[in-house]
Formats: structure tokens, sequence, C-alpha cells
């Protein structure tokens, strides 16, 4: 609902009466936090990164909502959210239960799951960060043929 329709609300708009209220805006929203965070974790900034891509999911998500009008805006926004984290993290596991409790959507796990499993088998072998170790364990999931083989690691982070 627009801010202006919510009675506990006070100013109804901000400076500049911007409202999430279409594909684009939310679009935009989402693009817009992508690149600024990108700046600020280039730039050396010290906070952190896993709630502002947690933010621009929830965008992205609101954004596919409008595309998709039949997708429930929880579960849209909770698996784009934790699509971007975990492909930027890792952690599959962790995001998904993290942001279905945190946003109260217990019941959305099983999908939210599912996104951050994608996430992270397409995602795997991309670093994005400079001090992301590659996992081991996803790598052996991908290149291992015979299921007897065993899968040697050297001492270094489990690499393959």
């Amino acid at each position: 609902a627009p801010a202006s329709e919510l009675e506990h609300i006070f100013p109804t708009t901000g400076l500049t009466g911007f409202e999430m209220t279409d594909f684009w805006s939310c679009f935009m929203v989402g693009i817009g936090k992508l690149i600024a965070v990108s700046f600020t974790v280039a730039g050396g900034y010290r906070g952190g990164f896993i709630f502002p891509f947690f933010a621009a999911g929830a965008a992205l998500g609101r954004a596919v909502v409008f595309l998709f009008p039949a997708i429930p805006p929880q579960l849209a926004t909770l698996c784009i959210a934790a699509g971007i984290n975990v492909s930027i993290t890792r952690t599959s596991l962790a995001t998904t239960i993290i942001l279905c409790f945190l946003a109260g959507e217990q019941k959305a796990l099983s999908g939210v799951l599912a996104a951050s499993l994608i996430s992270l088998f397409v995602t795997g072998y991309m670093p994005f960060i400079k001090t992301q170790i590659v996992r081991g364990d996803i790598n052996s999931a991908f290149y291992v043929q015979d299921d007897d083989a065993q899968v040697e690691t050297d001492d270094h982070h489990g690499e393959v």
C-alpha cells in the first residue's frame, strides 16, 4: 500500500514523494542499491554488505511481483534477496534461515532454500570478492564423474 494510505505513517511522503508503486521504480531502487553496495565494498567501507543485498533483493523481488502478480510478494522478495546474497557469500542455509525468520515467513523456507541452492550452484565458480575462497565441496559435486572416486584436496582451503 502506498504510504499515503497508512494512517500510522507521518509524513506520508519523503522529500521527493518517491514510492515504489510500479515495476520501474522497484527495479531502479534494486539496481541503484546494488551499484551503491559495489562502490562501498570496492572503496573499502567498513560496513557490511549482507543487509544491503537483502534490501536490493527485496526491491527487485517486488519488481518481479509487478511483472507476475500471481507470485506471492513475500516469496518473490525473499527468494531474490537470498539468491543475491548467496551468490556473494556462498552461505545458502544460513541465508535462508536468517531471511525467513527475520521476515516471519517460516513457511517460505523450502522456496527460499531452493532459490539459495540454485544461486549457489549457478555462481559457485565465480568469485565476486577477492578474499573469497573456493568451496571444494561444491567443486567436487560438479566435477566428480564416478560415484566411487575419492576427491583429493590439498591443504589450501579445500580446493580441488
